[in-house]
């Protein structure tokens, strides 16, 4: 893959359900080596973009291109080596231990063999192997999201390190050190060569991992640009219609949020 073309794009997008316009004329663009946050309001159309990304949904017009290919032309064993996607309803694999469940995300490169080696190495890189005889029904909600992590990075791991990766919302069952070990993970694989776009709502979180961020408020896109651009306190009070402060201490900063009318 040419490192200096998006390797995920979409153009123009917009989406109506039941007579509801859930996106409008939203593009966005996703480049090997970044990691894009999509952040923004409950119902500001996040999710919904990320299955017109994913090609799980057709938009009604434009158009979304995986490698410059429209990813709707994908077969979906092709797709998939190219795409992986960390949904927020990922289902347990019943009577999977969690190394099975890691190794099933090499379904669509069986013929690269070697499932097992590659998902025992994840799992160690990730500090799941204490973890990998339990069966998927007995781990804890944070457990289970970090091993959902792990199959969907297996899925597009391969020699030239160049695959898109889809999560949303993945830290939302994480206690905050499993949050900065999963982002700071994503983080890694983005600099590895992978294309990483992740659907965040901890503004802290956002502001420390991300490249780029994507403020999508009532299906479109309110701003798009560098994260030290976009995480500022007047545009996110704008977009969270809240007042955000930032606060500064021993060299640290954070962004606090506050109800309307209570500072």
């Amino acid at each position: 893959m040419n490192s200096d073309l998006p390797s995920l794009v979409a153009e123009n997008v917009t989406l109506t359900l039941d007579t509801i316009q859930i996106l409008d004329d939203v593009s966005l663009s996703m480049k090997p080596g970044r990691l894009v946050a999509v952040i923004g309001p409950n119902g500001a159309g996040k999710s919904s973009l990320l299955s017109i990304l994913s090609g799980l949904w057709t938009a009604d017009t434009g158009r979304v291109l995986l490698n410059n290919r429209e990813v709707g032309n994908y077969p979906p064993a092709e797709r998939a080596r190219y795409c992986a996607v960390m949904r927020q309803d990922n289902t347990r694999p019943a009577g999977m231990t969690v190394l099975e469940a890691v190794e099933l995300g090499r379904f669509a490169r069986e013929a690269e063999g070697e499932a097992s080696d590659l998902a025992w190495a994840i799992l160690e890189q990730m500090g799941l192997a204490d973890l990998a005889a339990r069966d998927c029904t007995r781990l804890s909600g944070g457990e289970w999201q970090r091993v959902a992590f792990a199959r969907t990075v297996a899925q597009v791991s391969s020699a030239d390190g160049a695959g898109v990766l889809l999560l949303d919302e993945p830290v939302s069952s994480l206690d905050p050190s499993h949050q900065h070990e999963l982002l700071g993970e994503a983080r890694r694989l983005a600099r590895a060569g992978h294309a990483v776009l992740a659907i965040l709502h901890d503004l802290n979180l956002t502001a420390h991992y991300a490249d780029e961020v994507a403020l999508l408020s009532a299906g479109r896109v309110h701003a798009c640009g560098p994260a030290a651009e976009m995480m500022r306190p007047e545009i996110l009070s704008e977009i969270y219609g809240c007042q955000v402060t930032e606060v500064c201490e021993g060299g640290q900063r954070a962004l606090v949020s506050f109800p309307p009318g209570k500072r």
